[in-house]
């Protein structure tokens, strides 16, 4: 059973004090500049300054809207993780729903000045979208630094029992030690039929094998169990979850490839047999795919022309640098197993594979010439990549396309490798963006794309966008 956390409520209340108080900053001020500020002079107010009052009664309405909805959005649920683009989005969701929320409630209940004929200004209306916005998000990079001295002086801290050696258990332990805000303390670990010991210094102390684990659990304080290995027998997971049940101990597991596709199941009944299938992701659905390609062209347009002048400098470059042509054509498989051709700026000498064949880029690759080296590491060299979004060959997010080779390799070594051929192929992705590129596993990635396909939405497709401009981990 989980701790209840002290520190968890007192870092949920600042935030909700902090917002609170910038909220009522934000109408401040949206009031200041649109009625006293230098914007008068340009948009005049022509039927006279209402009184501060006025504005002033409808701020407690005001604010517990917007709280109310950054509440629906998770805004104070604990953090697993501190991320400055996750709280844009965060507040941007929560903004954008109170903004709506303030604008029916002023619509449906009349003013109590309706007789002096005062009216709620639109322009502070759309003054309040960018204050808002960045009063808040100011507000609660404050607030994770609180927030974080307040986890690291915690002292209720949960002590986790893992099972399991693997990698998997030794990247969650990398990442409890460096997260004091998730307040938790790993005991120990047990061992799973055919683990070899670890090497890892992270993997200690080895409490024994999970065959020990009624015992260990008996023995020792724990407060929540982790089972890294999902291939455990299902049999003994029952087992566990029994144990941990009966103790009042909380249970966590890694879903296996299979549950990760099945996070929603389809049930359909024939002559009462009821038939559970894999749900349709929300790709499938023909409104989904409509919005995604509306995205594509434009942000493909838009980005093609934007990028035009670094296109062609980069060309001129790269062919005054080495020799060969300046753009790299390659085949590649996209949506539904369909062969296609990419562009990429060249950035290795020419015929860099003519005697190996088919290789992994690997970092301080010696086939990348020096303008290649950079042009990678800056993601630069797929910048015509745009042009396969255009014409259709690709999406602007989405898995990354593979060559073929590579693609009937992993489909025999990993299983339901080919589900993310389900979507078209994309420019960027969930799995790139968090440093899954170049010679890493491609396992890992695998789960990563499937975790956008179950999750898709046009909102998640923005934010990879902007974290594409900022990542560089594996860019090689």
């Amino acid at each position: 059973m989980q701790k209840r956390s002290h520190t968890a409520e007192v870092a949920a209340t600042i935030r909700v004090t902090l917002d609170t108080v910038l909220l009522n900053a934000a109408f401040c001020s949206a009031y200041w500049v649109r009625f006293h500020s230098p914007l008068t002079r340009l948009v005049p107010v022509s039927k006279g300054i209402p009184p501060f009052g006025f504005y002033l009664t409808a701020f407690p309405i005001a604010t517990v809207a917007f709280l109310y909805m950054f509440k629906l959005f998770g805004s104070y649920a604990k953090r697993w993780r501190y991320d400055a683009m996750n709280e844009f989005f965060l507040v941007s969701k929560g903004m954008v729903a109170g903004m709506i929320a303030l604008m029916a409630i002023t619509f449906l209940l009349p003013s109590t000045h309706s007789e002096a004929g005062l009216k709620y200004s639109r322009i502070s209306f759309a003054l309040l979208v960018p204050l808002v916005e960045c009063y808040l998000l100011m507000g609660r990079l404050v607030a994770n630094t609180v927030e974080k001295r307040l986890y690291r002086k915690s002292a209720g801290k949960r002590k986790i029992l893992m099972i399991g050696t693997r990698e998997t258990a030794a990247r969650i332990a990398r990442h409890v030690r460096r997260n004091p805000h998730l307040e938790c303390e790993i005991v120990g670990y047990l061992q799973c039929p055919g683990e070899k010991s670890s090497s890892s210094r992270i993997i200690q102390p080895v409490l024994g094998s999970v065959l020990d684990f009624e015992t260990v659990l008996s023995r020792s304080s724990i407060d929540e169990v982790i089972l890294t290995n999902p291939s455990l027998d299902h049999e003994k997971v029952l087992e566990i979850v029994m144990a941990c049940e009966k103790n009042l101990v909380g249970f966590r597991h890694v879903p296996d490839m299979f549950e990760i596709l099945t996070k929603q199941v389809d049930v359909v009944s024939f002559d009462g047999v009821p038939l559970f299938g894999i749900h349709r992701i929300p790709l499938h659905y023909p409104w989904n795919r409509f919005l995604k390609r509306v995205f594509d062209v434009a942000g493909s347009a838009i980005g093609l022309i934007i990028s035009s002048p670094a296109i062609a400098l980069s060309a001129i470059v790269i062919k005054l640098d080495s020799k060969g042509p300046v753009f790299y054509r390659q085949e590649r498989l996209g949506e539904d197993g369909r062969r296609f051709h990419i562009y990429k700026l060249r950035t290795m000498v020419e015929d860099a594979e003519g005697g190996t064949g088919p290789v992994w880029a690997r970092a301080d690759d010696p086939r990348c010439t020096r303008v290649g080296a950079f042009l990678r590491r800056h993601n630069i060299d797929e910048l015509p990549q745009l042009y396969n979004v255009l014409r259709g060959d690709m999406s602007l997010i989405g898995p990354r396309p593979e060559r073929p080779h590579f693609v009937h390799r992993f489909t025999e070594d990993i299983p339901r490798y080919m589900t993310r051929h389900f979507v078209k192929s994309g420019l960027t992705g969930w799995a790139q963006v968090n440093g899954l590129r170049g010679d890493t596993s491609i396992r890992a990635r695998l789960r990563y794309d499937m975790y956008y396909l179950e999750n898709w939405s046009i909102l998640f497709d923005l934010k990879i966008i902007l974290m594409t401009l900022f990542a560089r981990r594996n860019a090689y």
